[in-house]
C-alpha cells in the first residue's frame, strides 16, 4: 500500500534519478522515427514548490503550483524521470496513462450540444506529445483512459504510432455521458474484453467495515460512473487480465461514489481469482484518489499489491519521483494479484515526467487547451510496472468475460 506522504505535494523539485537501469529489452517491434515531438522546457533548477492542494479533490484541478510571494515556477517536466529505465531481458512492461480527453476529428452524432465531439478533436501539438510519451513508455500492454473510442484509438495509433507493434486493441462503451472511455494498446494478443455498465452498486455498503468510509449519499453511487474495461491478454501463453478503471472525479463530496466502484472492482478480481487463485490481474488507471483515502486502501485491504511496493527508488524524498498528475498528487495506480505480483521485477515501478505547465497557467481560463506550454501533453503522467512472466505458464484460455467481441 502507498504510504500516504506520497499524496503530499513535493518542496522541491526531482532530487534523484532511477538507480537501477536495467538490461537491454527484448527487442519489440522497432518504432519508426515519430512525428517530431514539441521540446520540452527544461525545469529551472531552484523553482518555487507548489502549493499543496487540498487532499481529496478528485482530480479536476489541473494547474495547481502558485507559491505565494515567489516568482512562477517554470514549464517543464516537474514530476516523474524524463527517461523510462530500460526493460530487463525477458520483462513485459504494463502502463496507465490517462491521455486527457483524446478526441478524433470525426463528429460522433451520438453526442452534441455541451458534449459535441465536434468542437473536442485533440489539437495536433498535444498528439504529437501524447505520442511521444507513449513512445518514450514503451509499454507492451498500455491501458488508456480517457479516450473517445474503438476508432479514435485506432485512428491516434495508425498516424501517430506506427511500428510501436501494437497490433491489439480494444475500447468499449463505459457508459460515460462525455464518451470517454477506457481502452487497450497490446503487442500480444487480447482474447476478450468487457465492461461492467449496468452493475448495480449499492450491495457493496455491506462491504465498508471498520471506521474512515464516506457517507451514503442516496443520490450516487448506485452504477459506475465510468465501468472499468476488463481485457484477457495473452502473453505468449501467460495470461493476463487487466482491469482498466477510472473512478468517479470530483471532491470529497464524491468519496462514497469512488469508494463504491472500488469496492466493485475488488469484487470483480475476486470472481477471477475464485476461479483461479493464481490468475495473473491488474487494477490500474486513473482513481481520482489519494493513498490515504479509502478507494485506494480498498484494494490493499481486498488483497492486491500495489505496484509502488516495487518503485526503484526508495530511501530519500522521492516524493516528485512519484506523483502522477499536475496538480502534485499520486491519484493513478497500478495494483496486482498475489501471483502477478510475484512476477514483478523489484525496481521495476516509476512514473514517466512530462511537460507540467508554469506554476501561474490556470486551467480554468484555458478549457480549450490554447495556452498550454509547448510539449504538453496530459494533466496526468503515465505509469508503468515490469513484470517477468512465467513462461511455462499454461496456454492462456478465454476467460469467458461478457462482452463485445474482440476487437483488433
Amino acid at each position: 500500500m502507498l504510504p500516504a506522504h506520497v499524496a503530499l505535494v513535493p518542496a522541491a523539485l526531482l532530487g534523484a534519478a532511477i538507480v537501477a537501469v536495467q538490461s537491454a529489452p527484448p527487442a519489440p517491434p522497432a518504432p519508426p522515427k515519430a512525428p517530431a515531438a514539441p521540446k520540452a522546457p527544461a525545469a529551472p533548477k531552484a523553482p518555487a514548490a507548489p502549493a499543496s492542494p487540498k487532499d481529496g479533490n478528485g482530480g479536476d484541478d489541473s494547474g495547481s503550483g502558485k507559491a505565494k510571494g515567489k516568482a512562477p515556477r517554470a514549464a517543464g517536466i516537474w514530476f516523474g524521470v524524463p527517461k523510462a529505465p530500460e526493460k530487463a531481458k525477458g520483462a513485459v512492461r504494463l502502463a496507465a496513462y490517462n491521455v486527457e480527453n483524446l478526441f478524433d476529428r470525426v463528429d460522433d452524432p451520438a453526442l452534441s450540444g455541451e458534449h459535441d465531439d465536434a468542437k473536442m478533436a485533440t489539437k495536433e501539438g498535444r498528439l504529437l506529445a501524447i505520442a511521444d510519451a507513449i513512445r518514450r513508455l514503451d509499454a507492451d500492454v498500455l491501458c488508456i483512459e480517457e479516450i473517445e473510442g474503438l476508432e479514435a484509438l485506432k485512428w491516434f495509433r495508425d498516424t501517430y504510432l506506427k511500428d510501436m507493434g501494437y497490433a491489439h486493441a480494444a475500447s468499449e462503451d463505459v457508459g460515460y455521458y462525455r464518451g470517454v472511455e477506457q481502452a487497450v494498446l497490446s503487442r500480444f494478443p487480447i482474447r476478450s474484453h468487457a465492461t461492467y455498465v449496468q452493475e448495480d452498486l449499492s450491495d457493496m455498503d455491506a462491504m465498508r467495515t471498520g471506521s474512515g468510509w464516506a457517507a451514503r449519499k442516496p443520490d450516487q453511487g448506485d452504477r459506475f460512473q465510468r465501468s472499468p474495461l476488463r481485457v484477457d491478454v495473452d502473453v505468449d501463453g501467460w495470461p493476463l487480465t487487466v482491469f482498466v478503471v477510472h473512478f468517479k472525479a470530483g471532491g470529497k463530496e464524491f468519496e462514497y461514489h469512488r469508494e463504491s466502484e472500488a469496492l466493485q472492482t475488488v469484487a470483480l478480481v475476486k470472481d477471477v481469482l475464485a476461479k483461479d487463485p493464481g490468475a495473473n490481474v491488474a487494477v490500474l488507471g486513473d482513481f481520482n484518489a489519494t493513498p490515504s483515502m479509502r478507494a485506494v486502501k480498498a484494494m490493499g485491504d481486498g488483497g492486491l499489491r500495489s505496484a509502488y511496493d516495487f518503485r526503484a527508488v526508495k530511501r530519500g524524498d522521492t516524493r516528485e519521483l512519484y506523483t502522477t498528475h499536475d496538480s502534485g498528487r499520486a491519484i493513478d495506480y497500478i495494483f496486482m494479484s498475489p501471483a502477478l505480483a510475484k512476477a514483478a521485477r523489484d525496481g521495476g515501478f516509476f512514473v514517466l515526467g512530462t511537460v507540467h505547465p508554469s506554476s501561474d497557467y490556470d486551467w480554468r481560463k484555458d478549457p480549450d487547451k490554447e495556452r498550454v506550454p509547448e510539449g504538453y501533453a496530459s494533466d496526468h503522467y503515465p505509469v508503468a510496472i515490469d513484470v517477468v512472466p512465467q513462461r511455462n505458464a499454461a496456454p492462456a484460455k478465454d476467460a469467458g468475460a461478457a462482452g463485445g467481441a474482440v476487437k483488433k
